[in-house]
Parts: structure tokens; sequence; C-alpha cells
């Protein structure tokens, strides 16, 4: 027996419901971030899912976690995380009993309005129009979220999934190439890139960004891991902290920013993160809302990681993505699309 279709308003309140329930997940979330190694925790999610938003990070981060202590997952991190149909078309179908973990996804549309010659803007309705002399302009708009569903690997079964390159990486040395990326990535902000013979220089310091002169200076008597990821922390305070609201922050919390990109930069290269080491969150977070100064940073870090990690020409995580994932789901469209029906012109008693 079928269930009985829902009206348009049950939909909506059901979607909504579905929401508010992520959202207080969220939240929660957010809030057993205490401690320097919670902190890390979390870095080190946002290094394997860096494809994903902070929000959906520690949601899936969540429902992962929960997954692993019952059992359904065989491994306590999360590495590759797709929808239903994608598993699908990558011939590893979802496990029997598995649940997907809820992520938060956007609902865009369109905002039509009316640009006159003088600049003026008149917002159009549905039905409304340009009149003569006025330009049709369409822009894309948020509208809200909605709930929708992902797996992890691990709670799917089939084909193997295919190989990435891995880093291979001796005591003290840094991925090949990194360096060189973060270094052009820092100069293409305006910066310069120079080196001093040791820490004594820079008062003690492994790096230092001087916003005035717009240069950035790194110790060149370290190994060349230490050395990258100096590079990479000082490339945090250019791409996050050169202008506002990064410029206005407190210095504790552009450190705890700049260090938390070089972290999640590292570690998505399989570089050590031993080394790293994070204060206790609410001596940065501070403030009203702590909540939301964590939540700022998060997406900050993970917005400039991810920049750095798309420069980067090494081996690194995929972020969360299936590899061949988009090839895989592309190929089971366009067999979709072969599978028209052929008739028999015979048998309908159509003319040839």
């Amino acid at each position: 027996m079928s269930k009985p279709r829902m009206s348009r308003q049950e939909w909506a309140e059901k979607s909504a419901e579905k929401v508010a329930a992520a959202q207080a997940a969220l939240a929660e979330s957010v809030s057993t971030l205490v401690t320097g190694e919670d902190w890390m925790a979390y870095l080190a999610f946002q290094a394997r899912l860096h494809n994903y938003s902070p929000n959906n990070i520690m949601l899936i981060a969540r429902q992962h976690t929960k997954a692993f202590i019952d059992g359904r997952v065989p491994d306590p991190v999360p590495s590759f995380v797709a929808g239903f149909n994608t598993w699908k078309a990558l011939g590893r179908p979802v496990d029997k009993g598995q649940h997907g973990y809820a992520v938060l996804a956007p609902v865009i549309g369109h905002r039509r309005s009316a640009l006159d010659e003088d600049g003026h803007v008149r917002p159009l309705g549905k039905e409304g129009a340009a009149q003569p002399g006025e330009t049709e302009e369409r822009r894309k708009a948020l509208y809200g979220f909605k709930v929708e569903h992902v797996f992890e690997v691990g709670q799917t079964s089939g084909e193997p999934v295919p190989d990435v390159p891995r880093p291979r990486l001796l005591a003290g040395e840094a991925p090949e190439g990194l360096g060189a990326a973060v270094m052009a990535l820092i100069e293409s902000r305006g910066f310069t890139v120079n080196t001093v013979p040791d820490a004594g220089s820079i008062n003690g310091a492994n790096g230092q960004t001087n916003w005035g002169a717009k240069s950035v200076v790194v110790r060149a008597d370290m190994d060349d891991a230490a050395m990258v990821k100096t590079l990479i922390h000082e490339a945090g305070h250019c791409l996050l902290h050169v202008d506002p609201p990064g410029y206005y922050l407190r210095r504790p919390v552009k450190e705890v920013e700049a260090e938390s990109v070089a972290f999640v930069v590292a570690a998505a290269h399989g570089m050590h993160t031993d080394d790293y080491s994070f204060p206790y969150v609410a001596g940065w977070a501070g403030g009203d809302d702590p909540a939301k100064a964590i939540q700022a940073t998060q997406a900050r870090v993970g917005q400039a990681a991810r920049l750095i990690i798309e420069a980067s020409p090494a081996p690194h995580e995929t972020g969360g993505k299936v590899p061949g994932a988009a090839a895989a789901v592309e190929a089971a469209r366009q067999a979709r699309l072969e599978q028209v029906p052929t008739v028999d012109p015979l048998e309908t008693g159509v003319g040839v």
C-alpha cells in the first residue's frame, strides 16, 4: 500500500524540521570544541574533507563518529563521501541497513530585477517585467537550506575505489612543489618572500609577516618540512589578515587561524602534525558569542586551506571526493539516455 502524498505545506514543514534538527546538531558539535586537542581533531577532519563546508564537516564528523562507535563503519575518520546515486554509479551500492549522514545543502534560486539607465534597481516579482529603458537582471540568491544525505565509503560494498597518489615523505621532507606553490600564492598577494639566517633575526620566531612592508621572511636554519610549514602559516596571514574583517581580529585569533591553515594543509599532504598544538579554545574565541567566533574561524581557515591545497601540484587528500566519481556519474547518465525503448512499427500499425 503506497503512502499518502504530502501536501506542499506538509512537505515544507517536514523539511524545516529536518533542517532545524541538523542545525541543532551542528550547534551542539560546536559547543564540544573546548580544548586545543578538540580543535586539532576538528582540523584533522577538515584535512580529509576540505571540499565540504565547515558546517557539513562538523555534521559528517559527528555522525561518522557515532557510526564508528556503533560498528557500522570500519575507520574512525572518513575518507571518501558521496551521495547514494554516485556510489551506485561507481559500482558500490550502499549496504543494507546503513543510514546516510545528514548534511545541509543550499537552496539556490534567482532574483529578478530591472535596472534603468541611471543605475536604479527595481525588484521584479514572479509576474513583473522590465519596462522600456530597463534591463532585466537575474542573480543567484540563497533561499535557505535543505537536508540531503551522503554516505562514507565504509557504508558501501562493491568495486574497489580507484587508488589516488599518496605522498611518501621522509623525515624532514616536504612534498615536492608545495613550497614553491605556497610562495607563488603569497607573491600573488603582493608580498615578497625571503629567508633570514636564524630565529634571532626575527625575535625568536620561525617566520614573520610584515603587513606594512608586505613582506614574509622564514628562517633558513630549519629542515625542508619545517620551512614549508612555516611558509604555509605565513600564507595564512597573507590570505586572511590583510583586509577586513581578518585585519581587525585580535592577535591570538590571527595566530590560531594561520596555524590552523598550516595544520590542515600539512595533514592533507601527509606531513607529520605531531609538532602542532593549539591553545584552549575559549581563550581565543572569547567574546559574548564564542560559538559564532569559532564558526567564523572555521570558515576562514577552510577557505584559505582550500586555496593552498588547490594550488599545490603535490599529491594530497581528495577532500572527501571519490576518485572517478564525476566520470562514473556522467557514464551512468549517458547510459540512461541511450536506453530509449525501440518499437517495431509493424506492431503499432505505423507505416514504414
